[in-house]
């Protein structure tokens, strides 16, 4: 296979590209003035243990990123195997808002309801990045129940089956920052 020049690859080649890169499946939600927005997205990460902090990367134009930046705060629920027809609801452009989803976490925030993981967030900085915004969130609040994880790879929702478990302890360990 020969590279590809950039200015030849276009954006549906990189999604292409980037498609192989299997990633786990969130709902980030927030709400202004009384009016709840959401949408499914796989672009989350975490930063940092100490603070405690990730970050999310919303389209400029989305009524997510309008009510994270108003109200300061947005949740980032990570979905379970199970939740494939609640990722597809929140991924639906100019539809209402699926209320019967989430439940309240601490009055200020919505959580998709059975989530395997939430955690709550205040916003500490918002970077233009391209199309999209980095909103770097400091987490205030967590629910954790687990689950097997939905997985998004190559444009599908699916599950997945680890290969090898790494011990904890064990010397190479992922979250711990190890390299050569």
């Amino acid at each position: 296979m020969s590279p590809v020049p950039e200015e030849a690859a276009g954006s549906a080649a990189f999604r292409d590209c980037v498609g192989e890169f299997a990633t786990g499946v969130t709902v980030v939600t927030a709400e202004h003035d009384g009016e709840p927005a959401g949408m499914t997205l796989n672009s989350f990460t975490s930063v940092s243990l100490d603070p405690l902090l990730v970050l999310v990367s919303l389209g400029h134009g989305s009524r997510t990123l309008a009510a994270v930046g108003k109200s300061g705060r947005f949740t980032v629920s990570i979905l379970h195997r199970g939740q494939s027809e609640a990722a597809v609801e929140f991924a639906a452009r100019g539809m209402p808002f699926p209320a019967h989803r989430v439940h309240r976490i601490l009055e200020s925030f919505l959580a998709v309801e059975g989530a395997a993981a939430v955690l709550c967030c205040r916003v500490t900085e918002i970077v233009v990045a391209g199309d999209h915004d980095l909103v770097l969130g400091e987490v205030v609040a967590i629910e954790h129940r687990g689950g097997e994880p939905l997985v998004f790879y190559r444009g599908s929702l699916g599950g997945m089956q680890a290969d090898t478990a790494i011990p904890a302890g064990h010397p190479i360990s992922l979250d711990e920052g190890a390299g050569w």
